[in-house]
Order: structure tokens, then sequence, then C-alpha cells
């Protein structure tokens, strides 16, 4: 049994130990600013106004429960990237194909979503993501190399797939790639993000 000096020094320590985790985890230096706009309904210009998130700020590292709308790839640029969800993508594809491609052909995206499944075909692995329509779904060709967990850990396709459940909110980020013959959007380059935003 430990004698009440010793008690009562385990117990300051411990309390300070958690003042100090609750210090971290609530730094709001490093946090983007709260009156920043993070939904866009589509890949816009960057607009110079627009407060940028500093490269510095850790990726992949849910804030109050959700990830940064920036890439979680740190080779990517810090910048707020749009999100779109996977019923919009589809529907202004239905709606208007061309103005769909301006929009979002070759435009770095995150799209969100439920999972529908995940599909192999030869070299590749395909996320499909569920729209109101039960025959369209949203095609994402994932990157062979996946970030599975936070501080942007890799790891194979296979890996971070078998973590994705039908029915499951998801969100990829991706480079739009158009739309295929049966009037499937498609996205390329998709890394699967740590859920939906």
């Amino acid at each position: 049994m430990l004698s009440r000096t010793r008690q009562t020094l385990v117990a300051v320590v411990a309390v300070v130990v958690l003042i100090l985790l609750w210090f971290v985890g609530n730094d709001k230096a490093d946090a983007p600013p709260a009156d920043s706009q993070y939904v866009a309904d589509a890949p816009e210009a960057p607009d110079a106004s627009a407060p940028a998130i500093p490269a510095s700020i850790p990726r992949g590292i849910p804030r109050n429960g959700t990830l940064d709308p920036i890439s979680i790839d740190e080779n990517r640029p810090a910048d707020i990237l749009p999100q779109v969800a996977a019923e919009s993508l589809a529907s202004d594809y239905r709606d208007n194909a061309g103005a769909a491609d301006d929009r979002y052909r070759g435009k770095y995206i995150i799209v969100e979503g439920v999972a529908s499944g995940i599909r192999r075909d030869q070299n590749h692995v395909y996320l499909e993501i569920r729209t109101d329509n039960p025959g369209v779904v949203v095609r994402g060709d994932l990157l062979p190399r996946q970030i599975c967990g936070p501080g942007t850990r890799a790891c194979e396709v296979e890996a971070r797939a078998t973590m994705v459940r039908r029915g499951q909110k998801v969100a990829v980020e991706c480079n739009g790639a158009g739309v295929a013959e049966d009037g499937t959007p498609l996205l390329s380059d998709c890394l699967l993000r740590g859920g939906a935003n």
C-alpha cells in the first residue's frame, strides 16, 4: 500500500498529465478559421482572399469528429477541396454530361456518400458509392497505395479496402474522370478518407 504522500504525488501527476493532454487536444492555433467556407457545390478557381490552411497542419487527423476538407496526401497542396455528394455528381452527369465534365473532369474533389461495395477488376480496386437511383453508382478507382491512419501511414489498397463495409458512410478524394458509356460517373486516383466528412 502506498503512503499518503505517494498517493498525493501520484494524484497530482495524474491531474497535470490530464491537463496537458486537454491542452494538446484543444489547441486552436492549428485549426482552420471557423468562419471559412468548407462546402462547395463544385470545383472553383482558388480565391486569393480565402484563408489558406497552413501546410504544417497534420493531415488525416480528425478534429471535432471530422477530417478537414484538405487532402490527406501530404504531397498535395493544403488547399481546401470542394466537397460533392455522390448523388449531386450523378445527377449533374445525368442532366448535362458536357457541363458536368467541365465542372468535374480533371478536378481534385472530395466525394461523399454511402458505400455500395468494393469491386476488383484485374489490377484495379474500385469503390462504388450509392446514389438515389438504384441502377447508378459513382465508381472511384482506388490508388494502389492508400493512407490507412493518422499521420499519413501508408498501406496497400487491399488492406484499406477491407475496412469499407456496404452501407458505411464514406468519403474519397479523387480526380473527376468523366462518365462511362453506361452513364456511371467515374473518379480516378482515389484515396479513401477516414470516413465521411
